[in-house]
């Protein structure tokens, strides 16, 4: 009896702890598809690559300099302050998805941005108090996207981006204007690299 109360202790205790991991994981897999992300309409899709038309919307972006990984964390945390409502008046702003970062190539600097919720005009958004950071319309754009997960370190990104530049020399397109790339990321840094969703962007054309 006491072994047989022993193996059902052990049992509960291991149904427990992979109820526990299972939510845990869902937490990682579902929360980031709750999250408002930016509009568009698929114009290509081949594999883990798309060419898409993105509307216009509204961007909060801040500017920092250092290494990419370094000055994302310098930027995310006044814009989380700046949606969160910490250094400013009025009402918190809905968290949205992915978190984007460009190289500034003038300035050496790398530009942090979070789209704004659709809901918002650009007159209705509150203003930063952190002079830093700029509110600001975004045009529509065509853009060439490459999906992946994992850990987003340098030789990640770099093969992906290269995977990315490959398709595009033997498509129908371009790439046009700014040939920095846009490297997005949606999830938080607590997600397993296998559970990460990760995207590089670079602006396109049809080719003449």
């Amino acid at each position: 009896m006491k072994l047989l109360n022993k193996n059902m202790v052990l049992g509960y205790l291991f149904l427990a702890i992979l109820i526990i991991l299972s939510v845990i994981i869902a937490f990682w897999l579902l929360v980031p598809n709750f999250l408002e992300k930016p509009k568009f309409k698929l114009v290509i899709s081949d594999g883990p690559i798309q060419v898409r038309n993105y509307d216009t919307m509204i961007s909060a972006q801040i500017s920092a300099k250092g290494k990419r990984y370094d000055s994302l964390r310098a930027g995310f945390i006044p814009l989380a302050r700046y949606i969160g409502a910490k250094d400013r008046d009025g009402a918190k702003i809905s968290m949205t998805a992915p978190v984007m970062q460009q190289m500034d190539a003038k300035s050496k600097s790398w530009a942090i941005s979070f789209f704004m919720p659709s809901k918002y005009t650009l007159n209705q958004l509150p203003k930063a108090k952190n002079n830093n950071i700029v509110v600001s319309k975004i045009a529509p754009k065509q853009m060439a996207v490459i999906s992946f997960n994992g850990v987003a370190n340098k030789d990640l990104l770099g093969k992906k981006l290269f995977e990315l530049k490959e398709w595009i020399e033997s498509s129908a397109f371009v790439i046009s204007g700014n040939p920095e790339p846009i490297y997005a990321y949606y999830n938080d840094p607590s997600t397993p690299g296998i559970f990460r969703k990760n995207e590089i962007m670079l602006l396109v054309r049809q080719k003449n």
